[in-house]
């Protein structure tokens, strides 16, 4: 089904691009969604999967609802608040309502899964924290979670509906602990502790050496943690290893046991308990979703 809603189509800058196509947007909140693949409506979001043509630009528009956006196949610039950010398959970006923004598609076009936010009803609570500012993340656990969600929305079985909206709240709650701050500013020493749990997440960290290298006491330190971080100091060295795993399966086509080791997994077996856990997909089927993509 295709949005009535036209506009008008320029030349992305460096391409060979020569498009026609447009007029311009009917309702300032109600922007062109290039042409709607499908369409599932669940009780507290809206996924669409668009189809935008090559070298088309989508003027400057904002939405009524945060959104999600997946990027699946092609390539985009958008520019936010005088800013412009590149646009690659795999890219998520988390968006504010009303948030202005324009977009100049690349010659190959581009094909998303948008995610819109019912925040009024939707039973997560820290969605202010999320969408707080736009948000471009490529690669890592987030846009994994989000490849999951474009997998079971292919699925279209009779239990889709309740899996995908369950795996949003799931993915919506990692971004809110990875986003949320906490009103007191930590000591600089609890700083110290997670710079070296990001410096250091593939070694065999322990809570004690942690400590011992900011000068802390150890329950001090674990108490500390959890409270400004949201998460245990154990838990969050997981989540950095699977992040950075998610996105090497992602991005390259390394063996999978070389990844587990170089993420501080005992072993590939380890590494897909782990992976299954989190993203109710192996590594050969986390891997396998890019095709989808194409």
């Amino acid at each position: 089904m295709e949005d009535r809603t036209k506009f008008r189509n320029i030349a992305v800058p460096g391409s060979d691009c020569s498009s026609v196509t447009t007029i311009s947007p009917e309702y300032p909140f109600s922007p062109p969604l290039g042409q709607r693949l499908w369409n599932l409506v669940l009780s507290d979001f809206v996924l669409t999967e668009s189809l935008y043509e090559p070298c088309s630009s989508v003027p400057a528009h904002a939405h009524l609802s945060p959104t999600i956006v997946l990027v699946l196949a092609g390539n985009s610039i958008e520019r936010v608040a005088s800013r412009n950010h590149e646009i690659n398959p795999g890219t998520l970006i988390l968006r504010p309502a009303r948030e202005t923004h324009s977009d100049r598609n690349g010659k190959l076009g581009i094909r998303c899964l948008n995610i819109e936010v019912n925040t009024q009803n939707c039973p997560c609570l820290e969605f202010p924290h999320v969408f707080g500012r736009p948000a471009y993340l490529r690669g890592g656990l987030l846009p994994a979670f989000a490849q999951r969600i474009y997998r079971e929305s292919r699925t279209r079985d009779s239990a889709a509906p309740i899996v995908i909206e369950g795996l949003i709240l799931e993915m919506l709650g990692h971004a809110s602990r990875s986003f949320l701050k906490s009103a007191v500013r930590p000591p600089q020493w609890l700083e110290m502790s997670k710079d070296l749990c990001h410096a250091r997440f593939a070694e065999a960290l322990t809570l004690s050496e942690i400590a011992k290298t900011v000068g802390a006491h150890p329950t001090h330190l674990a108490r500390a943690f959890k409270k400004h971080y949201g998460t245990t100091v154990g838990e969050y060295i997981r989540r950095l290893r699977l992040d950075w795993a998610a996105s090497r399966l992602s991005t390259t086509d390394e063996p999978i046991a070389e990844i587990a080791t170089a993420a501080g997994f005992y072993d590939q077996s380890h590494f897909t308990h782990i992976l299954r856990k989190y993203l109710g997909a192996s590594p050969l089927e986390f891997r396998a979703a890019r095709n989808l993509k194409k």
